[in-house]
This record gives structure tokens, sequence and C-alpha cells, in this order.
């Protein structure tokens, strides 16, 4: 049925192999979580609940419930879409893509995306809420190393700026 004609090689588009299907098992792609971040070594899946303290020198993806406390001092947090977590948190850097209930401390930023829930005050140099997130509580952007920078006035202290939003 499948015969050469000559004795030239072919092109991969060109042989056998590549014609007929029913020979070959379909290849399908692994389902990746959408926007993973690069870098992220650790994931709670989906289906995964966590009572406790977390404690950890990599970075984090949260897909799955948390329930206690979420400390990354010097790598990033991913709550992920599917991700439902009741804890405090702190990290170097914060995502929020699914639901938040606590405080989140991050010590370089934190990003609440439009899919994002938070209930709980923020603390960070760096708060950044996009459109179609939401968030109730108290964002407080003062700086984190007092000792570095100089005495403020009290006409000149950091102020705790209140945003909530009914959701």
């Amino acid at each position: 049925m499948f015969e050469r004609k000559s004795n030239k090689p072919q092109s991969p588009d060109q042989s056998p192999a590549a014609t007929t299907t029913s020979e070959q098992p379909a290849v399908t792609k692994p389902t990746t979580p959408a926007k993973r971040p690069q870098g992220v070594t650790a994931v709670i899946g989906s289906k995964v609940k966590v009572n406790g303290d977390i404690m950890s020198s990599e970075d984090l993806l949260v897909e799955g419930e948390v329930t206690g406390t979420i400390t990354l001092s010097d790598n990033e947090l991913v709550v992920g879409t599917s991700g439902r977590v009741q804890a405090n948190i702190s990290a170097k850097t914060v995502r929020i893509e699914g639901e938040v209930k606590g405080d989140i401390d991050g010590s370089e930023r934190v990003v609440i995306c439009a899919s994002g829930n938070v209930q709980g005050n923020v603390s960070s140099p760096r708060v950044m809420l996009e459109d179609g997130g939401r968030f109730k509580g108290s964002i407080d952007m003062g700086g984190s190393k007092p000792a570095a920078a100089a005495k403020p006035t009290p006409s000149a202290a950091s102020e705790v700026h209140t945003i909530e939003k009914a959701g």
C-alpha cells in the first residue's frame, strides 16, 4: 500500500509516518496554568488544602487552599486564579489572581490582578491594583526601612491610605 517509488530520501513531511495517524499516537502538550510565572518551582495544586504555616526559600504558586501563614522572605508568591488563601502573607513580591483574606506584607511589591480579591491590609513600597481587581482594607506604602530615612517632621509623616470598594 505504501511503497517508495524512488530511492531518494523523503522529506519529513512526505514520510508515511507523517501521513498515517493510526500508527502514531497523538501527541498533546501538557496543560499548564495560564500565565505561569518563570522561576516558580513550588506549586500547591488546585485540589490541595493546606492548614498551617508555610515557610519557603523558593517561589510559590498557590492554586489550592491555604489557611495559616505564608512566609517567603526573599521570594515571590503567586495566588493563582483558583487559589483561596486565608492567611497572613509575607514575601518579597506578591501577585494575587485569586482570593486572599488576611494581611499582606510585600518587601518589594504587591500586585492585585483584575481577577484578584483581597480583604486585608497591604504593606509594601509598591502596590498595584489592576482595573477590575477587588480590595477591601488599608494600604501602607511607607518605607519599610525607617533607619535609612531621616526622621520625618510631623507635617511630612507618612500617611496610611484606606481604599474600600464593595465587592
